[in-house]
Formats: C-alpha cells, sequence, structure tokens
C-alpha cells in the first residue's frame, strides 16, 4: 500500500501502531521481559497496548473554536474519536509491525467497536516471535473493561471499572455547574461530557487516539491510500509530553516521537468508513535532534525501504519504529452486550484494577 500526500504531506506506504515507548509503563514491561528471556521486539510490540496512557497530563482537551491549523487538526481528529464511540458498529482486521533490535515482528488482529455511546469494543492481536507467543486482548462491555496480556508464558490481567469513571466524571460537572463553584457557564468538562465521556475513551483505537491528540502538537494535510482521500493528522511530542517521556527514564531512541495517523475521507459503495482511521505510524525523534548518536544503539535497521517517504520538508524524520494498518472496514450489527463480557477461564490468573489510573485523569 502506498501513501501519497498533497499539500507538502507525505505518508509512508502502510500505517503504524504506537510502539507505546511515550508511556509510562513500558520501561517496567520491557525490564520484565528481559527477565523472563523475552526480545525486546516482542515486547515493545505489546507495551503500546498494555500502557494505559500513564503519562496523560489530564481528562479529554475540549476543541476550541478554530483559529489554527493545529486546532482544525484537533478538530478533525475529536471528530474521529466521536465516529469511533458514537458512530455505526463495524469490525475492521488489524495488522500491525514493529522495528527494534534490528528486527521486525508483525501481529495480525482483529476489532470490533459496537459504538452507539455504549462502550462496548473487542480488540484482539496475537505475534508469534519465534518460539514464544504474545498477545493482548482488550474488551469491553460498557461497565468493565479487561486487558489481557501474555509474553511468553507470563500473563496478566487488569481491570478498569467504567462505572466508577463514569460516577466521579458526572459528580465533576454537577459541582462545576454549581453557583458555589462561581462560573455561570459550562466549563472544559462540562463541554466534554456532551460529545464523548472520559469512560468512553477507555480502550481501544479511541484510547489511543485520545492519547495522540493530547500529547502530540498536531496539524493536518490531505493525501491518498490506494487512490482513496484521507486526511493526514501529523504531528510531534509536545514539550510537557517529552519532558514526562525523559523523567520516566524511557529509552528515547525507541520512544513514538512522531505520528502521522490516516483518517478516511472517503466511504465504500455504501458511503460507510468516512472519518474511521485506517493508519497510524510512529517515529523515534530524529538523530540530530535527540542526544543519542546517529546509529541507534539497539542497532534497529531502517525500514523506510519498507515504506518509501518523499523528501518534503513536513515529513517525519525520524526513523519508522511502529506501524498499523486498520483494513477491511465494514459496518456491522451491533453484537449482544454478552459478546463483550470477559469470561476468564484461569483460576490462576488474578487482576489488577487499574480504575485509579484514569481517576486521576480528571483532576485537572
Amino acid at each position: 500500500m502506498r501513501c501519497n500526500r498533497h499539500n507538502s504531506y507525505s505518508v509512508p506506504t502502510m500505517a503504524q501502531w504506537q510502539n507505546g515507548r511515550a508511556r509510562g509503563l513500558m520501561a517496567t514491561i520491557l525490564g520484565s521481559a528481559v527477565r523472563q528471556g523475552l526480545t525486546a521486539c516482542a515486547a515493545s510490540w505489546l507495551a503500546m497496548w498494555v500502557a494505559p496512557a500513564a503519562l496523560a497530563e489530564s481528562a479529554p482537551r475540549v476543541v476550541r473554536p478554530i483559529v489554527s491549523p493545529q486546532d482544525q487538526a484537533n478538530l478533525l481528529v475529536q471528530r474521529t474519536i466521536e465516529r469511533l464511540a458514537l458512530g455505526d458498529a463495524f469490525d475492521a482486521k488489524l495488522r500491525q509491525r514493529i522495528w527494534v533490535g534490528g528486527r521486525e515482528v508483525t501481529g495480525i488482529g482483529h476489532y470490533e467497536q459496537s459504538g452507539g455511546g455504549t462502550g462496548r469494543f473487542s480488540l484482539e492481536m496475537t505475534v508469534h516471535d519465534g518460539d514464544a507467543r504474545q498477545s493482548i486482548r482488550q474488551i469491553s462491555d460498557g461497565k468493565l473493561a479487561w486487558i489481557r496480556t501474555q509474553l511468553g508464558e507470563s500473563i496478566s490481567l487488569r481491570r478498569v471499572d467504567l462505572g466508577r469513571i463514569d460516577e466521579v466524571y458526572r459528580e465533576q460537572i454537577r459541582a462545576e455547574a454549581s453557583p458555589l463553584a462561581g462560573t455561570s457557564r459550562p466549563t472544559a468538562n462540562a463541554a466534554a461530557a456532551n460529545v464523548t465521556p472520559p469512560w468512553m475513551r477507555v480502550g481501544g483505537l479511541v484510547e489511543l487516539i485520545d492519547q495522540i491528540a493530547r500529547d502530540y502538537d498536531l496539524r493536518v494535510g490531505k493525501g491518498t491510500i490506494d487512490k482513496k482521500p484521507v486526511w493526514i493528522v501529523r504531528g510531534v511530542l509536545s514539550e510537557p509530553a517529552w519532558t514526562r517521556v525523559q523523567d520516566a527514564g524511557e529509552q528515547l531512541a525507541l520512544c513514538p516521537y512522531e505520528v502521522q495517523l490516516a483518517i478516511a475521507a472517503a466511504g465504500d459503495a455504501i458511503g460507510f468508513g468516512v472519518g474511521l482511521p485506517v493508519q497510524i505510524e510512529f517515529y523515534s525523534k530524529p538523530a540530530a535532534e535527540s542526544s543519542a548518536p546517529a546509529a541507534s544503539p539497539a542497532g534497529d535497521a531502517d525500514p523506510v525501504t519498507e515504506t518509501p517517504r518523499t523528501g518534503t520538508s513536513d515529513a517525519p524524520r525520524g526513523r519508522l519504529i511502529s506501524l498499523l494498518e486498520i483494513y477491511a472496514l465494514r459496518r456491522i450489527q451491533p453484537s449482544p452486550e454478552e459478546r463483550f463480557r470477559y469470561k476468564g477461564d484461569e483460576p490462576d490468573v488474578t487482576f489488577s484494577n487499574d480504575t485509579r489510573i484514569y481517576l486521576d485523569r480528571l483532576t485537572p
């Protein structure tokens, strides 16, 4: 698949999924993987699904009136989040590629989102890295979200109480709307609650794109994928986010410093698909701008031959580290709620409660 962009924008051939190094749990995940004798490549692939945006600054931002290219990009991204969370039910296939440690790992998966404001979704992806098997499963019935990860023989299970998040959020909205709060107009939190509240932004594609909106300075252009028009949202990690990455002790060579998100501008034969993400690409920080030497300390092979880029000044200058395709999208009838309930059958696996991580985001 080749992506060409107009207006000085250029997108590599396929989409790349977030490596996850920008999120705070990556170092922990990789350290655990090393102790288990797993490859850094496999752990890097898995981490972007596992880390629940621990470096997030606050609750989802509210789009301001369009006065700049960044505002236009943020508006488009927020509309994409709304389309995922509130639009028609759909499913899609996923293909992810990660380059790290001089190796390439490919994952294949499936995604289903019920939309309609239900908060229900299911994401599954599996990678076979030699004899080891890595997998990630995220599933939510709109009440509880579950994240199951497997690195080799190690299995972890996390749970998020969406009802509790919604309860706390609504309490904040009521408090902000109270005359005692000293304001007579809706605040940022109140405005956001009318669109996609925080509990709908947990997990799946919604959370990933929401994270991009919060952590990157974005701008938008136009392009094509397989001769179909797309909007191209390109971003560089914001200074506050980059500071958090450095403070967290991340391996900067593997941090997703630049991002490119392709959003469908045209639908299928019946018009479905407009506004849905079709590719996401992440790049490392350019060597000239980072303190790392030009040669990657991990010895990573530059996958540029796999994803040709033009030499425009606006094109990403870092090394391609993660690539995701979201393809074969189709509108479906919403599956019953039972389809999205986690049914654990592993008595030896206990879960951790990650609800607090998301509640902390609600505090300005």
